[in-house]
This record gives structure tokens, C-alpha cells and sequence, in this order.
């Protein structure tokens, strides 16, 4: 284990620490680019989005995506190459003790569980009211969302379409005062995003295009169920059970 996996070893140990909490913010991504690797999502030899490119779909700093890449390098479970053809390939090297950090993650399965109900609770109030009132440009944004997503080539492009879709959503509901703590929801829950395959993204974006159209034909009914559907699915392919982003 390298210098950096041995400073993470005082935090996970803390006790007065809990949870993801107890990881430094370069120990989340290492945590989640090895979960993806433990649960095939990463395929060996596969090359990882720019190191901004990941920043941006985990929302840390490109500093800390650069120290927990250099440190997995360190380790083996990634490498980094120079050059034009270059860039950060996984090597599908898994240690056979699980990763630690990783193993914080899948400690907080309740938590992440709670997370999706509440987030339910919202996106279904949203859309039902956005089937109502949402506006012609309003609905011409959500559909350039669903095809920015569709036309995403990883993961990265993905999560940054597909939470632009989710707002626009919230927007054209016209409940601004549900919008920050919805948002604050969305966010503590992406805090546990992990890297999925493009193809599995690409099967849940048409969930999105359902919902556009039951929004566009003013079907609150069929909005809401679609919506519930598409949030709900993450109980059973988050990391802790499988594999697909929201």
C-alpha cells in the first residue's frame, strides 16, 4: 500500500468519524473508481475520462482526482501514460483484500438507501407538477438534456446530462421552494456516484425521453409513475447491488 493509502488508514480508523465521512475527498475517489472496477463496470485496460472530465461527474477538485489516480498508479490498480495516446487505463489488478476505502461505501448501503426514498418522494412531486405547468422552452430543455445524454460517449458527459435533466425537471415544476432541499437531496446522493458502462446509461436516458413526453402530453398520471420507476430502479443497481446511474 502506498504512502497516501497509509495517511487514509488514521481516518477510516477515527472513531469520531462515521460513514463516507471518515474518507478524505481523494479517498472517495479511489473508493468509487474501485468499486466500478470490483463490479466489472470498468473493464481491465479500459481508459478513464480526463482527469477534469472525473472531477466534474464526482464533483471534487481535478487536484484530488490527480492525487487519487496517482496514488492508485502507485498501487497498481491503474496506469499512467504520457503522451498523445495517453491517458489513465485501469490495469484490473484487484488486491485480494477489498479495498478499505471502498469498503466504507458499501457501509453505508442504509444511508443510500434512505437517500433514494426521500429523493422519490421529490421527483415525483416535481414532475407531476411540471406535467402541469411546464412551459414550451422549459419542455424544449429537458429534451435537449435527454439527447446530451444519448450522445455522451462516457460516464463522465453522462452524469453531467442526466443531472442538468433532473433540474430542468425540478425547474418547470414551479415549486421554488422545494428546489433547495431537493437539490440538497440530489447532492448527498451523488456523493455516492460511481462510474457505470455507457450502454446502461444510455438504457436509463430512455426513461428520461418517457418522461418528456408524458410532460409534453400533460399526463401527470403516466409522468410521475415513469418517474417513481426511474428512481426506484436504483434500490436494486446502485453499487450496492448492481450497476446504473439515476
Amino acid at each position: 500500500m502506498s504512502s497516501a493509502g497509509d495517511a487514509a488508514g488514521g481516518a477510516l480508523d477515527d472513531p469520531g468519524l462515521t460513514g463516507i465521512t471518515r474518507l478524505s475527498a481523494s479517498d472517495t475517489v479511489r473508493a468509487r473508481i474501485a468499486l466500478a472496477v470490483e463490479l466489472d463496470l470498468i473493464a481491465p485496460g479500459e481508459r478513464l475520462p480526463r482527469d477534469a472530465e472525473i472531477a466534474s461527474a464526482l464533483d471534487v477538485s481535478e487536484m484530488t482526482v490527480r492525487r487519487a489516480l496517482e496514488a492508485m498508479a502507485e498501487d497498481g490498480l491503474v496506469e499512467r501514460r504520457r503522451g498523445r495516446r495517453g491517458g489513465t487505463f485501469t490495469t484490473g489488478r484487484r488486491d485480494s483484500v477489498p479495498d478499505r476505502a471502498a469498503e466504507v461505501f458499501r457501509e453505508d448501503a442504509a444511508e443510500v438507501h434512505r437517500l433514494i426514498d426521500v429523493r422519490t418522494l421529490f421527483e415525483c412531486t416535481l414532475v407531476h407538477h411540471a406535467a402541469v405547468a411546464a412551459t414550451d422552452e422549459e419542455i424544449a430543455e429537458m429534451a435537449a438534456c435527454v439527447a446530451a445524454a444519448a450522445s455522451a460517449q462516457d460516464w463522465s458527459a453522462y452524469h453531467r446530462a442526466d443531472e442538468r435533466f433532473h433540474l430542468a425537471v425540478a425547474q418547470a415544476s414551479g415549486l421554488a421552494w422545494a428546489i433547495p432541499p431537493y437539490r440538497e437531496v440530489l447532492a448527498e446522493l451523488y456523493t455516492y456516484f460511481i462510474p457505470y458502462p455507457i450502454d446502461r446509461l444510455h438504457r436509463a436516458n430512455e426513461d428520461h425521453a418517457r418522461i418528456v413526453d408524458a410532460i409534453r402530453g400533460r399526463d401527470a398520471v403516466a409522468a410521475v409513475a415513469h418517474m417513481r420507476e426511474h428512481v426506484q430502479v436504483l434500490h436494486r443497481t446502485m453499487y450496492v447491488g448492481g450497476a446504473a446511474d439515476g
